[in-house]
């Protein structure tokens, strides 16, 4: 098989995650529309035809795996029904909420069959099915049809994908840009691509922590990670200086804070510290006097560099947004309080508990909902969303849907953690790593995996105080992660 085929699949999946994270961040349906479904179909069709083949089996042996692993995915079945539950309410369509002038009371029409799935507007409805089919699809795909190199070659694009986002958003920073790409429409507040500077950030923090995984398992050699344990070192990925995989980790932490979110700054720094004490206590274990030192210095010069960031050359406008996060504004944030929002959500989901009320159907009962009170203070720009995923899709999507789109995810987690677990036991019992570095299940473990743990966790964070999940480009690429995270696990057997 030529290069090409062999790496169609990966070329596919990759131009999918492109296409949502260049066409403004996967928040223009119009401009999606005539992208992202023919690049589903043709990653579905390199899928089932075109998969990566080991070197020692046929394309036929190759596909007839991927298909027997495919009918075996729960991930496949979940995708399907979430898929045809989310394509119902198109023919279950139900009118607005109407208010009763005379009564002073809310009527809501009732849909053709109010005992299934509903929505309000068709065509807004539609967008759910333009990021999820996509993202899961991708998800199989990476999953079943690359090969263990596949998986971290494309987790490496993709980190450099960002890196090339993040450069965009500081083009416009210094140009003065009004508009996304310069164009005519002006935007209050965007950064790169993404019209929503929360979807921004969301967006570079999670490639922030993978992109430092990436780094951290080549820097780290064979100190720590499956290589301490005598694991075998993927040859194929050192090709460069590890340490060029320091320009995307440190474009896309910028890139984080430039966007100005304020639950993106908390986060990276969270994930910042968090990683950074992982490391340093890695290395410090594995390390000499000399070794130590030279830590000692790095840790300094960064906590040095910081400072001097924050304070001395940070923009105003960064430094005004600072001021605000502070543990109050974050509590009210998560726990709703500061809005009607979170109230109003939880309504919606009483009243529509199994299959809610449509893909942006929010929106359209959120005045039902309110109280006159909640009324004059109505929240005009912004008062789409609930700002808190969980609410919105419960909602949107009732527990039956959000349910659903659980347990898609758990069934790229679980599979992952156990994976992981048992091969920790394996690496360990082998005695090789005779002085390892405590404890000694987690630094056993490919920082891959531990970095798309932490980066996937700082989503789900910023998704409890505002919506980053609705954003396709951060979808997908929170399911590639987890796809991807099991390329880097070495297979390895007891003695």
């Amino acid at each position: 098989m030529n290069f090409f085929l062999r790496n169609i699949l990966l070329l596919h999946i990759l131009l999918l995650a492109i296409g949502f994270s260049w066409i403004h961040g996967g928040t223009r349906p119009d401009l999606l529309m005539p992208v992202i479904p023919w690049l589903t179909v043709f990653v579905l069709e390199y899928l089932l035809v075109f998969p990566q083949a080991k070197s020692s089996e046929t394309l036929a042996e190759a596909r007839g795996r991927v298909w027997r692993a495919l009918l075996r995915d729960p991930l496949l079945y979940l995708a399907l029904l979430l898929t045809v539950l989310l394509a119902v309410p198109f023919f279950n369509v139900a009118g607005e909420p109407q208010f009763n002038v005379l009564t002073k009371a809310w009527r809501i029409p009732p849909p053709p069959y109010p005992g299934l799935p509903f929505c309000v507007n068709p065509d807004e409805h539609a967008v759910l099915l333009l990021w999820f089919v996509p993202a899961l699809t991708a998800a199989l795909a990476a999953r079943h049809g690359l090969l263990k190199k596949g998986k971290r070659l494309l987790l490496l694009a993709l980190c450099w994908n960002a890196a090339a986002l993040a450069l965009l958003g500081f083009a416009q920073l210094a140009t003065g840009a009004t508009s996304v790409y310069w164009g005519e429409q002006t935007f209050a507040h965007f950064f790169a691509s993404f019209g929503y500077p929360n979807f921004a950030g969301a967006f570079f923090t999670l490639h922030f922590a993978l992109a430092a995984g990436l780094w951290f398992s080549r820097a780290s050699g064979e100190l720590l990670g499956p290589a301490a344990a005598g694991a075998s070192w993927p040859e194929d990925d050192g090709v460069f200086s590890p340490h060029w995989l320091l320009i995307p980790v440190l474009l896309n932490l910028a890139a984080a804070i430039a966007s100005l979110s304020r639950a993106a700054i908390l986060l990276c720094g969270l994930v910042f510290l968090v990683l950074s004490v992982y490391m340093l206590a890695g290395a410090w274990q594995k390390s000499e006097s000399g070794g130590h030192v030279k830590l000692t210095g790095a840790v300094f010069g960064v906590l040095l560099l910081i400072g001097l960031s924050f304070t001395i050359f940070a923009p105003k406008a960064l430094k005004a947004e600072l001021t605000t996060i502070t543990p109050s504004a974050v509590f009210e944030r998560v726990s709703g309080r500061g809005q009607y929002h979170a109230r109003v959500a939880r309504e919606i989901f009483k009243e529509h508990r199994l299959f809610g009320v449509g893909g942006w159907g929010y929106p359209h009962f959120a005045m039902a909902a309110m109280t006159p009170e909640e009324r004059k203070v109505m929240q005009i720009q912004g008062g789409a969303n609930v700002h808190n995923d969980t609410l919105q899709f419960l909602a949107e999507q009732g527990a039956v849907g959000f349910g659903l789109m659980a347990l898609c995810a758990l069934t790229l987690i679980v599979p992952l953690a156990v994976q992981a677990v048992r091969t920790t036991r394996a690496l360990s019992a082998t005695g090789i790593d005779a002085i390892p570095a405590k404890p000694v299940w987690l630094y056993h473990l490919p920082p891959e995996v531990v970095a798309v743990f932490v980066g996937a966790a700082a989503t789900v964070c910023h998704s409890l105080g505002d919506l980053p999940f609705r954003s396709p480009a951060v979808l997908t690429v929170w399911l590639l992660a987890f796809a991807c995270a099991g390329g880097f696990l070495p297979a390895v057997r007891r003695k």
